[in-house]
C-alpha cells in the first residue's frame, strides 16, 4: 500500500484515526498493530508471516540474552538468515555462478523481496543488541514491542528507529483522557511530503528515465540533466516519505525522528552521511563502527561501514561499488581535510553535491551502464540531437534554488508559525492538487529496500 494512494489516504488512514480515538486507551496499542499488520499484509500473506515471525522471536530471546551473554550470537541468526534469503541468495547464487542450486532454489528465489525487511531487521538487531549491552531491558509487553517493529508509518522506508525512541510513547497511549495528538502539524507535514512526491520527485523522474531509456546517442547535456536530476529526484522521493511518515506518526502522538538534514548543503561527504539517512548512517555508526574500532582504524572501518552501507540498499555489484565509492570520498576528505575546510564554504557545498550526485547512478545503472555514462561525459558528445529542453532545465533549476536557498528550520521544522508556510489553506491547497495528480505518482523508491 503506497502512502500516495487514493485507497491509503481517503480509506486506510482516516479509518485508523477515527477508531484509535474512539476506542478506549487501552485499545489504542492494539488499534496501532492491527492497522499496522493489515496495511503490511495488503504486500502478502508471506511477508506479513515473516513480519510477525520476526518481531515474535525478539521478543522472547532478548530476555534469555539478558540472562546468557553468549545468546545474543544465536539470536541474531533467524533474522539475518530471512533477510539474506529473501534479499541476497539469488545475487550469491549467480555471483558463484552456482547455476544448479539456483534451480532446484528456484520456488524460493521466485518470492518478492518482502517490503522494508532491511528496515525492521535492522530495528530487530539493534534492539538485541542494546539488550545484550545492558541499555535496554527486554520489553515485557508483547502487543507494544510488535507495535515498535511494524507502526505502519516508518514500516516500509524507515526511519530506523531504536526501541528507546519510542517505547515511552507507546507507553501513553493507554493513558486515559487527551493525548497530545498533532493534527494540525502532521497534516502539514503530510501535505508537504505528497507535494513533493508529486511535483518534485515523479515529475522529474519521468523526465530523467527518457534520457535514461532513449536509444540514440545522447548529448552531453542530456546526460548531465541525467545525473543532477536524479539527486533531486531520490532526495525529493526519500524526503517526502520521511515527512508523511513524521505526520501519519503525529496523528497518533508518536514523534518520529528526522532523517534528513538538508543534505544537499553538506559541505564534505562526511558531513553528508550526517544529514542524509540519519538513522541509518548513526545504527552504523553505533553498532558497526564503534564496535569495529571506531577512529583507530580508521580507513579500514570506514570501508567497511560503507561497503555495509551499499549492500544494506541493495544485492547487486552497482550497490557494493556505490558504497565503496562514498566511502572513498570520505577517506579524501580525512586526508585532505585541512585544505578541503579552507575552501569557501559555497565551493564546499558545490563540490560535494557534485560527488554525491555522481554516485547515485549506480542506483538504476549496472557496474558497466555506469562506466559507459561516465565515458559518455568524457567524450563530449555535442553533435547529437538534445531531448531536455530549456523548459525541462528551467524546472530542474527551480528546485535547485528551492533546494539551497531554503532552510528548512525556517519554513518546516520552525518552532513559531509562520504567516504562509504554516497556513492550513496552504497544506489543503497543496495536498488537493497532489491528490489530483495521483495517478501519475510512482511506488516510493526506498520501498524496495
Amino acid at each position: 500500500m503506497n502512502f500516495s494512494s487514493d485507497i491509503f489516504i481517503f480509506l486506510f488512514l482516516p479509518s485508523c484515526v477515527c477508531i484509535f480515538f474512539l476506542v478506549a486507551p487501552r485499545l489504542r496499542i492494539v488499534v496501532v498493530l492491527g492497522f499496522s499488520l493489515l496495511f503490511y499484509g495488503a504486500s502478502g500473506m508471506l511477508p506479513l508471516l515473516l513480519l510477525v515471525a520476526s518481531s515474535v522471536w525478539a521478543y522472547f530471546i532478548a530476555p534469555q540474552i539478558q540472562k546468557r551473554k553468549w545468546v545474543a550470537w544465536f539470536a541474531v541468526v533467524p533474522p539475518l538468515a530471512a533477510l539474506y534469503l529473501f534479499k541476497y541468495l539469488d545475487f550469491s547464487l549467480t555471483l558463484t555462478g552456482a547455476e544448479d542450486v539456483r534451480s532446484s532454489l528456484y520456488f524460493i528465489l521466485s518470492i518478492s523481496m518482502p517490503a522494508g525487511i532491511s528496515f525492521y531487521t535492522f530495528q530487530i538487531i539493534g534492539y538485541l543488541i542494546d539488550v545484550y549491552d545492558g541499555r535496554l531491558k527486554p520489553e515485557k509487553n508483547l502487543l507494544q514491542f510488535c507495535a515498535f517493529i511494524s507502526f505502519f508509518p516508518q514500516l516500509i522506508a524507515g526511519p530506523i528507529l531504536r526501541y528507546d525512541q519510542i517505547c515511552s510513547q507507546l507507553e501513553r497511549l493507554d493513558q486515559k483522557g487527551k493525548i497530545p495528538a498533532d493534527f494540525s502539524s502532521g497534516a502539514k507535514f503530510i501535505s508537504y511530503g505528497l507535494f513533493a512526491k508529486i511535483f518534485f520527485a515523479d515529475i522529474l523522474l519521468t523526465i530523467q528515465q527518457k534520457v535514461v531509456k532513449a536509444e540514440q546517442a545522447i548529448h552531453l547535456q542530456d546526460n548531465l540533466f541525467s545525473i543532477f536530476s536524479y539527486s533531486f529526484v531520490i532526495y525529493y522521493d526519500f524526503w517526502a516519505y520521511s515527512l508523511i511518515a513524521i505526520g501519519l506518526g503525529q496523528f497518533m502522538s508518536i514523534n518520529l525522528p528526522r532523517n534528513f538534514h538538508e543534505p544537499y548543503l553538506s559541505t564534505s561527504p562526511k558531513e553528508f552521511w550526517r544529514r542524509w539517512h540519519t538513522t541509518l548512517s548513526f545504527w552504523l555508526r553505533d553498532y558497526v563502527y564503534l564496535r569495529l574500532g571506531g577512529n583507530r582504524c580508521y580507513i579500514r572501518n570506514i570501508l567497511i561501514v560503507f561497503f555495509a552501507v551499499g549492500v544494506w540498499h541493495g544485492a547487486g555489484l552497482n550497490f557494493m561499488a556505490w558504497g565503496i565509492y562514498h566511502s572513498l570520498w570520505v577517506i579524501v576528505y580525512h586526508l585532505t581535510r585541512p585544505a578541503w575546510d579552507a575552501m569557501w564554504k559555497p565551493l564546499q557545498i558545490a563540490i560535494t553535491f557534485v560527488i554525491v550526485s555522481f554516485g547515485w547512478p549506480l542506483f538504476y545503472l549496472d557496474i558497466m551502464g555506469y562506466f559507459s555514462l561516465m565515458g559518455n561525459l568524457l567524450d563530449w558528445n555535442l553533435d547529437a540531437p538534445a531531448i531536455v529542453n530549456a523548459s525541462k532545465w528551467g524546472l530542474l533549476g527551480m528546485i535547485a534554488l528551492w533546494t539551497f536557498s531554503m532552510r528548512e528550520n525556517r519554513w518546516l521544522f520552525n518552532h513559531e508559525k509562520h504567516w504562509f508556510f504554516d497556513s492550513p489553506y496552504l497544506w489543503a491547497a497543496l495536498a488537493f492538487i497532489a491528490v489530483l495528480f495521483f495517478s501519475y505518482g510512482r511506488t516510493f523508491i526506498y520501498f524496495v529496500f
